[in-house]
């Protein structure tokens, strides 16, 4: 198999259309392959949002009886007769007009969605193998420089000690394929990973969230995508949210 991440062997395999012998064949190129591998991911994830994202409607009651009155009589002689195709034609361009707002309104949400999953997987992930923080400091002048160097970006580092979140540290962690700061506060014993990036234009919905029994808070800010992640109550982490923005915008 040739390694192309257009390849056609691709959307055969994602679609379940390849026999034996293919599929073991394109999945022994994948193994090898980051760029075929990626290209998989992302059919896959097309389809997700076209089934589970696009928004279903039925055709209104009226609509056939629209249609019958636009077409042409049946005539016992064929000739060429010109239909008026204006009296439907406007409900399938809002329809096609739909699909299209649906389909990028669906691919967003999988895509902010894979981004929620990562995003708990990682707190999750921090506080069970003993990695919640690369550097341990209640100093935000220390928290900070220690990013730098190790991204091309600047995460804001403020202490919110006085908002009952004070700053505990912070690390570098990784979603959707892409290094990222994680700020670490604290709040009754329990900890929020709080994820920054540059911004994915457009790729992260923004607002509350709860995925596995934790909740998360998303927004934009500038150039930068923020996504904060807790056990803690709801209410307590849209206080966070509210504290670390006043004093970061």
């Amino acid at each position: 198999m040739e390694c192309n991440p257009d390849y056609i062997l691709l959307q055969a395999y994602a679609d379940g259309e390849l026999d034996a012998m293919r599929s073991v064949e394109v999945e022994t190129h994948l193994a090898g392959c980051p760029a075929c591998r990626q290209a998989l991911e992302n059919l896959c994830a097309c389809r997700t949002a076209l089934r589970e994202g696009l928004p279903r409607y039925a055709a209104p009651a009226h609509l056939a009886e629209k249609i019958r009155t636009a077409m042409p009589a049946a005539a016992p002689v064929r000739h060429a007769r010109v239909v008026n195709y204006w009296p439907w034609a406007g409900w399938v361009s809002a329809l096609a007009a739909t699909l299209v707002v649906g389909f990028f309104i669906g691919l967003q949400r999988g895509q902010s969605g894979r981004l929620f999953d990562e995003a708990v997987a990682s707190h999750t992930r921090s506080l069970m193998q003993s990695h919640l923080m690369d550097v341990v400091s209640t100093d935000q002048h220390t928290v900070k420089p220690w990013f730098e160097g190790k991204i091309n970006f600047a995460p804001p580092v403020v202490d919110l000690s006085s908002a009952g979140f004070p700053l505990v540290g912070g690390r570098l962690d990784e979603l959707n394929h892409q290094t990222v700061a994680a700020l670490v506060y604290g709040r009754n014993k329990h900890f929020i990973n709080l994820f920054v990036w540059p911004s994915t234009s457009g790729a992260l919905s923004v607002g509350s969230a709860e995925s596995a029994g934790y909740q998360l808070n998303s927004w934009t800010h500038g150039d930068l995508d923020f996504i904060a992640v807790s056990e803690i109550p709801p209410a307590d982490l849209a206080d966070f949210v509210h504290a670390y923005r006043a004093e970061t915008e």
